[in-house]
């Protein structure tokens, strides 16, 4: 399979490393763009072209693909799946504590456009949540903690159109390094093969 990995804000593809070595190992050709800007400034529709077009030059526009979107990551994924045609050649989509229901820490004072988007009942969040028809042939999974202190409330990684499954992995950015999460998704790969 091919696998995207997608980062999330402050990060860049390198933050996906251990995920992106646990899943090679299991045979599956991974790539992890670095979405820019990284802090979202100008919008996550900006970081979903940038997705986009990374994909693109790196498997084609017409490879299928798998998609794992970490935090705003899976926001991203989201737009890119949802408005930029990527539903049309991707399979699964796995996002791993992904603010679907927004973050309070949204509302702290950072010039980001990206950031003000991620806020609990904001009009792009809402926007998203009603165009989710799209998704209908792509198997959705959205992986969180109880224990993320990020996404607040933890419980807003709930994805109410998606196969939510819950790990007791302690904070947000354990996520991509817990080894239970990469045998998850990799267990799953192999079942869609």
């Amino acid at each position: 399979m091919k696998v995207v990995l997608v980062h999330g804000i402050f990060n860049t593809g390198h933050v996906m490393g251990i995920l992106k070595r646990r899943l090679q190992r299991a045979g599956h050709q991974c790539f992890s763009p670095t979405v820019a800007p990284f802090d979202g400034r100008h919008g996550i529709e900006v970081a979903a072209k940038s997705l986009r077009e990374q994909i693109d030059a790196e498997f084609g526009a017409d490879d299928d693909i798998v998609l794992v979107g970490f935090s705003m990551g899976g926001i991203v994924g989201r737009y890119y799946l949802q408005y930029l045609g990527g539903a049309e050649r991707v399979s699964q989509f796995f996002s791993l504590s992904a603010p679907h229901n927004g973050s309070y820490w949204a509302y702290l004072p950072y010039p980001s456009k990206g950031v003000r988007q991620l806020r609990p009942n904001s009009e792009f969040l809402l926007e998203l949540a009603q165009s989710e028809a799209v998704l209908d042939k792509v198997k959705l999974y959205s992986f969180w903690t109880p224990f993320d202190f990020t996404i607040v409330p933890s419980s807003s990684s709930v994805w109410q159109i998606a196969e939510n499954q819950r790990f007791m992995v302690f904070l947000h950015l354990s996520i991509i390094f817990s080894r239970r999460i990469a045998n998850e998704i990799s267990h799953r790969l192999d079942l869609a093969v």
